[in-house]
């Protein structure tokens, strides 16, 4: 039987942008990922759709995999022929067990490969505009731990402060937010000035990041203050003054136009199809909005073979999924595709038109308007004007979802125009995945489609029923704690205002950028409002 081969990867720290391109490659093609907690959890919906994740925690305080139990499901998932990715924050060689992981691995015989991280203990003081290594303040620097593993796993607290307390450089202390107490009084007790200058970085390079400037003998009693917690960095000596031009800072100098255009901070539940739902959370990852991946349908292609295309004259497709499953189809059936040469394509959107595209087909029609009722009617008055010379109209088929909408169908029987409807796929509701997805709470949630709105509330009253069963408390879901809909066209509108009227968003546009563009214009009128009040 074939081994497979583990990848002890770094995800880097906090920002997704700073993930490698080899880290990337791997998370794209691996069977599995076995990933920490405190890893960029988007960087999890750019893995296969079959990929299993496996979260072992590894976060202070939190429930975490033992780490002979994670060397193990190494060994067994990389026994079983699969390619592995070990996924850890920052570098995995640094303070990360990295090098334990190898070695267990190595020694039962499998292959193992280190793929460097960007390490937060360099990346998140650069981020805040400090230097760890600066030619006349501090010529070298130390990197230490401030919580590590006792014998029965706790955790605990284990420096040499005599030896630490005499570095003339910079000091880069991970992991010490929770003993910064300690870490403090054991310095200065060992000799160091009470007044080093002493800064911590709180949730680094994200847009969440808060930077606290202070001494040493004043660190412990106002990180506290300022509820600064984990994850944080915390630096020692005299590059922690500086404070450099770096994006935070310059997003501050321009708070007057740049806050209100931005999208920076807020959060956005994403639903949909697996396919929307890794679109949409790049685009505003770009943006600087946080993205949480709230994706609970499943595509299921069909196992019909594809029908005989050669009596069409149009073939239509009302989402990139049923692109993407025509294409695989065709590949899988070994048709070639030069046979569709007289065969026309209408498209729903560019989104459909570009899978298409970069097949090397151009599609020719696609509505101005994405949605399914300006496709029909669009379609329908080309295809009566190319055909007014005859009573005979070609036949169209529409390639599509089981669950597609009646409109395409009812407006080709309203002109008599022959058509065939053929499912390509099926669209499951992943029940576990929306439970989860429901857990979590965000200032907007994004609905495709008319479908998902049905299903999140479904998951939702599920959920309210259950918990009245148990507590017997109605009205468990508070309309003051939801958050703010956005949905695409007017039909997911319509199903949508029949579960709440309120806090609705329409996007003008059925496609990413008008998703995009639609949280953008929101935000300004909350900013104007923050303004008059």
């Amino acid at each position: 039987m074939k081994i497979g081969k583990v990848y002890l990867v770094g995800a880097g720290c906090g920002s997704t942008g700073l993930l490698t391109i080899k880290a990337l490659e791997l998370l794209l093609s691996c069977d599995v990922v076995l990933y920490d907690n405190l890893i960029p959890k988007e960087v999890l919906t750019w893995t296969r759709k079959d990929c299993e994740k496996v979260d072992v925690g590894k976060r202070y305080g939190g429930l975490s995999m033992k780490q002979q139990d994670i060397q193990d499901l190494l060994i067994k998932k990389a026994r079983e022929g699969k390619t592995v990715v070990r996924l850890k924050g920052g570098d995995p060689y640094i303070f990360g067990r990295g090098g334990e992981e190898f070695l267990a691995v190595k020694k039962a015989g499998i292959d193992c490969e280190q793929v460097p991280g960007i390490s937060s203990a360099f990346a998140v003081p650069a981020a805040a505009g400090i230097p760890v290594t600066h030619r006349k303040m501090a010529r070298s620097v130390t990197v230490v731990t401030g919580t590590i593993a006792g014998e029965h796993g706790q955790e605990q607290l284990q420096l040499d402060f005599e030896t630490l307390a005499k570095l003339e450089g910079t000091l880069v202390i991970l992991m010490g937010i929770h003993h910064v107490e300690a870490i403090a009084d054991g310095l200065i007790r060992a000799g160091k000035d009470p007044n080093t200058p002493c800064a911590v970085i709180m949730e680094g390079t994200t847009q969440q990041q808060r930077c606290l400037r202070t001494i040493l003998v004043s660190v412990a009693q106002e990180s506290k203050a300022q509820g600064f917690h984990a994850p944080a960095v915390i630096v020692i000596g005299p590059v922690a003054e500086l404070e450099l031009l770096s994006k935070k800072e310059q997003a501050k100098e321009e708070k007057a136009t740049t806050q209100r255009e931005s999208l920076s901070g807020v959060t956005v539940g994403v639903t949909g199809t697996p396919h929307f739902v890794k679109k949409l959370s790049t685009a505003l990852w770009q943006q600087k909005a946080y993205a949480w991946d709230m994706g609970f349908m499943d595509i299921v292609p069909t196992q019909t073979p594809l029908p005989d295309l050669a009596a069409c004259g149009w073939i239509v497709f009302t989402s990139p999924n049923g692109a993407h499953i025509f294409l695989d189809k065709c590949r899988q059936e070994q048709r070639d595709l030069r046979s569709l040469s007289s065969i026309s394509i209408a498209v729903i959107g560019p989104g459909t038109a570009q899978v298409f595209e970069e097949a090397g087909i151009y599609v020719d029609y696609m509505p101005p308007i994405y949605d399914t009722t300006h496709l029909a009617k669009g379609l329908i008055k080309r295809i009566i004007k190319e055909q007014k010379h005859t009573s005979l109209f070609p036949l169209t088929m529409f390639l599509r979802s089981q669950e597609g909408s009646t409109i395409l169908p009812a407006l080709f029987q309203q002109q008599n125009l022959p058509f065939v409807d053929v499912p390509l796929y099926n669209i499951e509701v992943q029940k576990e995945k929306r439970a989860v997805a429901l857990q979590k709470k965000s200032d907007y949630v994004v609905f495709g489609s008319a479908m998902g709105v049905r299903a999140y509330f479904e998951g939702i009253e599920e959920q309210t029923v259950e918990y009245v069963q148990q507590t017997n408390v109605e009205n468990h879901r508070k309309k003051s704690l939801e958050p703010r809909y956005l949905c695409v066209g007017d039909r997911c509108k319509e199903e949508l205002e029949k579960y709440t009227t309120e806090s609705i968003l329409t996007a003008k546009e059925a496609s990413i950028e008008g998703i995009v563009s639609c949280l953008y214009e929101d935000r300004k009128r909350n900013a104007k409002k923050e303004d008059i009040l």
